[in-house]
């Protein structure tokens, strides 16, 4: 299956994700705490699980050169990115899925980037967390001048991603006539392992248009934070 959507990690796909705005003027990421993160090689010698599909992933991410020149005007910036940071952990299918297209970006303009792994560093997701304080959803991917001042980031999958995965899953739902409460945590039995393989069947085929709307998205964020004339206007999903 393709990187990021397997049956046996659908449980952790939590529905929908809305990351918090906050303010990190007291960061705990100072540029010494930066520089004990994993470089992204370290970062697969260590996973337990998924180097498989992490390295199927940074092939299929579908950089393209304009993505490239969008990124390097962005670095080009008096105040623009010089330090990358991500949040991650291997057993995820969102990091399976988005962690790579990072890195493709950080090659691409030769930013440093540093990746912690979240359950071993709560203070840095603390100032990550989504969905007022109750999600500590991931990847998220930071970028940063080369002071250390945060610019801006982006966490866990792109709003397209999160409008199909709800689509799907209501479709999944009538389909199989379950309630509109179904979801991974509460069915049990043949109806999960149904629900779970008519979505994964759904999802699979995406993956590739995710990691689009995710450095669609990313661009974005960086417009918006660092003012660039003709930011890219992302509509919404329908």
């Amino acid at each position: 299956m393709y990187p990021g959507v397997y049956p046996q990690d659908m449980a952790i796909i939590p529905e929908v994700n809305t990351p918090d705005a906050g303010t990190r003027d007291a960061s705990v990421v100072t540029a010494a705490r930066w520089e004990q993160g994993l470089a992204y090689a370290d970062f697969l010698a260590q996973a337990p699980v998924n180097q498989d599909k992490l390295e199927a992933a940074y092939k299929s991410c579908p950089l393209t050169p304009e993505d490239v020149a969008f990124f390097k005007a962005a670095v080009a910036l008096p105040h623009g990115p010089a330090k990358m940071m991500a949040i991650a952990e291997s057993w995820c299918p969102d990091v399976c899925r988005e962690l790579p297209c990072a890195v493709r970006i950080s090659e691409s303009l030769g930013l440093p980037l540093k990746i912690f792994l979240r359950d071993q560093n709560p203070d840095i997701m603390d100032e990550f967390v989504s969905n007022n304080g109750k999600s500590r959803a991931m990847p998220v991917v930071v970028f940063y001048t080369s002071g250390m001042k945060y610019i801006t980031h982006f966490t866990e999958r792109s709003k397209k991603a999160n409008a199909d995965l709800a689509r799907n899953m209501d479709e999944v739902r009538a389909k199989l006539n379950l309630p509109a409460t179904a979801n991974f945590g509460n069915l049990q039995g043949d109806e999960r392992q149904a629900f779970i393989r008519e979505l994964v069947g759904r999802l699979t085929p995406l993956a590739v248009e995710w990691q689009k709307a995710t450095l669609q998205e990313i661009r974005q964020l960086l417009s918006i934070a660092l003012n660039i004339p003709g930011a890219l206007n992302i509509p919404n999903p329908a």
